[in-house]
């Protein structure tokens, strides 16, 4: 007994001193958004403001410029990482279905050539793609933005999605099909709704590649129109002085939308990362 409960002890401190170790840059970032100039600067900088202000989110929020502009590039980000989150789901949805029920020549080394593509390096494609855009005429345009995230999502999507397909049994579609069921409807009705947390982790994932990306952004936008929330935060740091305090502020309203989703969503979230990992 004694044991068992020195062991819960030293697991329950462990947990908490992880937990300090991720939490402490948020914690630090919201309180150096609530802190004016002179306490950034201190030499003694103190954890807990002494004179809180609210002054950086007040100057993100309305502020307007033609060269600052936060709510229309967090409109800009809303897009982009929605039409990056369907176009890649859907993408990945009807390939992650393919090649977990279909049988074919060359399935499973198409299943890790999907893979393998995640260890690539973004920046190894930023040149080639630059290019393609620019024959497209897509570059410094919102599409352009999704259609390059889109390349960066679909594969590992498309593999999580085989995981969360190949944990459904395949009985429950033979049952349909002999009750007069067609492959599609097989699909959209029996197998879709049991992989509706996959479909939550996948989707956050792709949601959470277009929302917080920021080098490809910075490479093909321009225009301060099209711009997205990380390039607009990232233009306050300046190159002989930066506004820490307006900076931060920014930096937790680009984290509120993620957090808020983590919570509606949690519940889903939990039950679609541990359902691909059993096969029925």
């Amino acid at each position: 007994m004694r044991k068992k409960g020195g062991g819960r002890i030293i697991t329950v401190l462990l947990v908490v001193i992880v937990c300090v170790f991720a939490l402490f840059p948020f914690l630090w970032m919201i309180s150096t958004s609530l802190k004016p100039a002179e306490e950034v600067y201190t030499n003694t900088p103190a954890f807990i403001p002494e004179n809180p202000t609210v002054k950086g989110y007040a100057e993100m929020l309305t502020t307007e410029s033609s060269t600052f502009d936060f709510k229309q590039w967090a409109a800009n980000s809303v897009m982009i990482a929605l039409l990056t989150t369907v176009f890649s789901m859907i993408i990945a949805t009807l390939g992650g279905y393919g090649i977990s029920r279909f049988r074919f020549r060359g399935r499973g080394a198409l299943s890790y050539i999907v893979l393998t593509t995640q260890v690539l390096p973004g920046s190894l494609l930023m040149i080639p793609l630059y290019i393609i855009m620019g024959n497209l005429k897509l570059l410094d345009t919102r599409m352009g933005l999704v259609i390059a995230y889109a390349t960066f999502s679909v594969p590992f999507c498309t593999w999580m999605m085989k995981g969360f397909f190949d944990s459904i049994p395949f009985s429950l579609e033979e049952a349909a099909k002999v009750d007069g069921a067609g492959r599609f409807r097989c699909f959209a009705t029996v197998v879709m709704p049991l992989t509706v947390p996959g479909l939550v982790a996948t989707g956050l994932f792709a949601f959470i590649n277009g929302w917080n990306e920021y080098l490809f952004a910075s490479t093909f936008m321009k225009s301060y129109e099209n711009w997205t929330l990380p390039m607009g935060i990232a233009s306050f740091q300046g190159q002989y002085t930066t506004n820490w305090g307006t900076l931060m502020a920014g930096s937790v309203l680009v984290t509120i939308p993620v957090v808020i989703l983590f919570l509606a969503l949690q519940k889903h979230l939990v039950g679609g990362m541990t359902a691909g990992a059993v096969k029925q």
